[in-house]
């Protein structure tokens, strides 16, 4: 019953905060128990364990990974944080009362019962000049990941994975969503999920072999394993457009049942399988229509040539292929392949391209392409980053109803770290849509803020 657990953790994290006020980090000695007391540890988190988008990232119960270290290390000991990489210096976050309440739940809650707890809000706005409906649109967002280890809690070969996601408009309507004004058959803002609060994954992770073989099985979804980007798949602090953020031309399906194997062939090559229910609504236990045997299955392969070399600009090139039998909402089965490049090239900048093809009538698309570019560190700034980004779609002879034309996008984003925990992004696109019903030349512009804690 995910609703009343969420229920009661959120209750319980509010009332921490609402008991420990809203006073910045002290400079002294915290109690964090009696067990624990230290100095404080002002801890700087990317969102790379929180996002819904992205490869999979556990964490230890009761600690934090700081992304200002490339190691493991957790939050035992003091972690240095430069001042001028936060418009407000992390000493002086007010947001640390809410950082106190989640670190309540983490530790006091989470480490006995043996979960991990990394929570994520958004609040993300967006005004299309076109559009066929309405043209302002305001969500908050909220995103939970956590796992539960077996075995040894610091070296955990198995773990039950869960996350949980919600969110509502926010002075606007929930529905219709943007890409529905816009005439659009991708999330235009890929943040979103379906309104009420869900248990959205719930599986099993299993390593062997000295973690070079994993399997998952359980509610996946395909967005943690496949078609990943470094540049281009975090729409909580990158792109915010779907068509940027992952391939138009596969039939992805939504959370739902499904088995998944990563394969470590060699440090510079992974192959990873996976099946999955193809008619999953997103909504439900993930094994709604099972019995009709709609299956999706992909087939990657990823090459990193400097993966033993962690000193070295690094790059992923994907290639994978697809085949589906989704003949529900979809025209007719059919396969399809794509790629998904990546590479640093110094100075925090990162080049992406994905392309795609698809069997008429088998997917959204037809053919894709998307590339742009990624400057972390922006002005000298660490955790700062802007992007650009443009994409194609063909729509013609897809396997959506009505399933013709063409669409195209361009994004601008500017990832700027406020303070320790909250990140404000100006976000701009322009969309123009071939297809009947579509928007042509629409500016949206928008402004996302993300807290991890």
């Amino acid at each position: 019953m995910p609703g009343p657990v969420h229920g009661c953790i959120l209750g319980t994290l509010l009332l921490a905060g609402a008991a420990q006020g809203g006073d910045s980090v002290p400079t002294g000695t915290m109690d964090l128990g009696s067990d624990r007391a230290r100095q404080p540890v002002l801890l700087f988190h990317t969102g790379r364990h929180h996002s819904n988008g992205g490869g999979v990232h556990l964490t230890t119960p009761g600690q934090h990974i700081p992304s200002t270290t490339t190691s493991d290390t957790s939050d035992k000991g003091p972690v240095d944080l430069d001042p001028a990489n936060f418009i407000i210096p992390p000493d002086q976050d007010p947001f640390s009362f809410l950082s106190d309440a989640v670190n309540f739940v983490r530790t006091d809650i989470g480490k006995p019962l043996n979960f991990s707890f990394e929570p994520q809000l958004i609040y993300i706005f967006q005004h299309a000049t076109k559009s066929n409906g309405p043209h302002s649109f305001s969500y908050i967002y909220t995103n939970i990941n956590g796992s539960l280890p077996f075995d040894d809690p610091d070296d955990a070969k198995g773990h039950l994975v869960y996350n949980v996601q919600a969110n509502t408009g926010l002075g606007a309507a929930t529905d219709p969503y943007p890409n529905v004004a816009l005439g659009s058959p991708y999330f235009t803002d890929n943040i979103i999920t379906s309104g009420r609060i869900g248990l959205k994954k719930l599986w099993w992770r299993q390593s062997f072999m000295d973690d070079t073989f994993t399997i998952n099985i359980g509610k996946l979804y395909y967005e943690n394993f496949f078609d990943l980007n470094l540049a281009a798949q975090n729409p909580a602090t990158q792109f915010v457009a779907a068509q940027l953020t992952n391939s138009t031309a596969v039939p992805f399906p939504s959370y739902g049942f499904g088995f998944i194997g990563e394969v470590e062939v060699a440090p510079e090559i992974e192959i990873r399988f996976g099946t999955m229910n193809a008619l999953s609504s997103g909504r439900a236990s993930g094994f709604e229509h099972l019995d009709q045997g709609k299956l999706f299955s992909i087939v990657q392969a990823r090459w990193n040539p400097q993966a033993t070399d962690a000193s070295a600009p690094q790059g992923n090139y994907r290639a994978y292929c697809w085949y589906s039998n989704d003949d529900v909402n979809y025209a007719s089965d059919g396969w399809g392949m794509g790629i998904s490049f990546d590479q640093e090239v110094g100075g925090g900048l990162v080049p992406f391209l994905r392309w795609g093809i698809a069997q008429d009538g088998a997917a959204p698309a037809t053919m894709c392409w998307s590339t742009g570019v990624v400057l972390d560190g922006f002005l000298g700034r660490t955790h700062d980053g802007i992007g650009v980004g443009c994409t194609f779609t063909d729509l013609d002879r897809s396997g959506l109803a009505g399933g013709a034309g063409w669409e195209t996008m361009v994004e601008i984003f500017w990832r700027i770290q406020v303070t320790r925990t909250l990140q404000i992004s100006p976000d701009l696109q322009w969309f123009s849509s071939g297809q009947d019903g579509g928007v042509e030349d629409s500016w949206i512009w928008g402004l996302r803020c993300t807290w991890n804690f």
